[in-house]
Order: C-alpha cells, then sequence, then structure tokens
C-alpha cells in the first residue's frame, strides 16, 4: 500500500511539473524586433517615412575660389578590374576598385558650371558592388584650410542640376561623411550608385514637406 501511494505521489508531481511547464511555455511573448538606430537615421536622410515631412536636407555646398565657366565633361571605362579616373581642372578623381562592375561600362564624369564642387555622373542610376571612392582636391575651394575642412561631407543629389535656394544653400537626401587629408589639401568620400553629388561643409538641416508643417 505505501508502495502504490508513493507511485501515485511521485505521478502527481509529475503531471504538475509538466502542466506548470506548458502554462510557463505557452505564455511566452517573443520581443518586438527594434530598428537599429542607423536605420532610423538614414530613413531621415533619404527622406523616407521615418522622419515624417522630411523630405530632403539643405546643406552649404564647397564653392571653388574660381567659378567654372562651363561644364567639364569626360569619360573612362572600368572594367572587372577596375580603374582610376582624374581631372585636374576640376580636382576630383574617381575610383573604382576591382569587382565594383561585372562588365566593361563606360563613365561619363561632368563637373557642373558654377561655383558649387558639383559633380554629375552617368550612367543614371548605376548601383555597385564595391563602394566607389571620389577624392576632391581642397586647392581652390573655400574648404582648403584648417577650420573650414573640418565639417565636411559628400552629399547626394537626384536631380541633373544642383538646385540651390535663395540662401545658396544646396537641396540634397544623403549625407556622406567625409575622410580629410590635411597633408595632401583632399578630401574623399564612398559612394554606391551614380547621380549626383557635391561636396559640401557645415551641417544640413532637414527641410520639410507642406503636409508636414
Amino acid at each position: 500500500m505505501r508502495a502504490r501511494r508513493g507511485s501515485l505521489c511521485l505521478l502527481w508531481l509529475a503531471t504538475a511539473f509538466v502542466s506548470s511547464g506548458c502554462s510557463e511555455r505557452s505564455s511566452f511573448t517573443a520581443p518586438e524586433r527594434v530598428a537599429p538606430p542607423e536605420a532610423a537615421l538614414l530613413g531621415g536622410l533619404l527622406g523616407g517615412g521615418l522622419l515624417g515631412g522630411v523630405t530632403s536636407l539643405l546643406i552649404p555646398p564647397v564653392e571653388r575660389t574660381t567659378p567654372l565657366a562651363q561644364d567639364i565633361t569626360w569619360s573612362f571605362t572600368v572594367g572587372p578590374a577596375g580603374a582610376s579616373s582624374s581631372n585636374s581642372a576640376s580636382g576630383l578623381k574617381i575610383s573604382v576598385p576591382s569587382n565594383a562592375v561585372s562588365t566593361s561600362t563606360t563613365i561619363t564624369v561632368t563637373a557642373l558650371a558654377g561655383a558649387s564642387v558639383a559633380y554629375r555622373f552617368e550612367p543614371h542610376g548605376l548601383v555597385f558592388a564595391r563602394k566607389v571612392t571620389l577624392t576632391q582636391n581642397l586647392r581652390g575651394t573655400t574648404a582648403d584650410n584648417l577650420l573650414s575642412s573640418t565639417l565636411l561631407s559628400g552629399a547626394y543629389f537626384a536631380t541633373d542640376e544642383l538646385e540651390l535656394d535663395a540662401d545658396g544653400l544646396a537641396n540634397v537626401t544623403e549625407i556622406i561623411p567625409a575622410s580629410i587629408n590635411l597633408l595632401t589639401h583632399k578630401a574623399s568620400f564612398p559612394i554606391e550608385h551614380f547621380s549626383g553629388y557635391i561636396l559640401a561643409s557645415g551641417r544640413g538641416s532637414s527641410q520639410e514637406s507642406e503636409d508636414g508643417q
């Protein structure tokens, strides 16, 4: 009788333990997935819905001390081995690493006329498998001193021509940190796709759409 009662007790304890474990598992709630901060930042810079009505940024472009009287255009061909090309009149060097493109591609660069250090790249919309580097010579620009070069960045604009507001600020949709070489007086920043880019100085301010005001 005692052995049977002991067996019944053990069976009851096992049943209670299993029931308790099932109850705990059924009430478990998986944690919510939260987007990383950089995702929200990128969405804001690109004018996405994460920051409400923000559609673009306004930022002061670096300017040439002698504005370009007309556009300067040149082309070069790059294949899977990579290539680089520079233009002394504009001060720009573009470096395409190996395996950035899978087939032979002709790239056209246009330094836009005017004071802003601004460029248009074609084929428009070309996306690279590896980041391409743009390097701008700061000599002959408003950033050619230690104070002005402390806050430099690349900035992307989606239009064919650079849009400036009444205060001379450029309308851009993406800002890319630039690295500065004070010994060579050059600034570099990486890009992943083609359209228009400027070298910018200072901090950008958001511009809201009418719906977001």
